[in-house]
């Protein structure tokens, strides 16, 4: 199993207006620091808007991005 070199958290709340920007931002900062080895980890912490769809739908299209939807806050 590969570890990447840098592994980055975000704890997330009701952001569906800025998840794609921040994904973007974070991934150019990651990929500028790291090359390729790298993986970005966006956490649903109990929103209430579309954030847990805009993440799944990220993740579906980036293979370093990984969504997790906490059950509970």
């Amino acid at each position: 199993m590969h570890r990447p070199a840098l592994s980055i958290v975000v704890p997330c709340y009701n952001e569906e207006a800025c998840l794609a920007m921040l994904h973007a931002r974070v991934s150019g900062a990651a990929r500028s620091a790291v090359g390729d080895d790298y993986e970005i980890v966006f956490v649903n912490d109990g929103s209430r808007d579309a954030s847990w769809r805009v993440m799944q739908e990220l993740a579906a299209t980036d293979p370093r991005l990984v969504a997790i939807n906490l059950s509970r806050n």
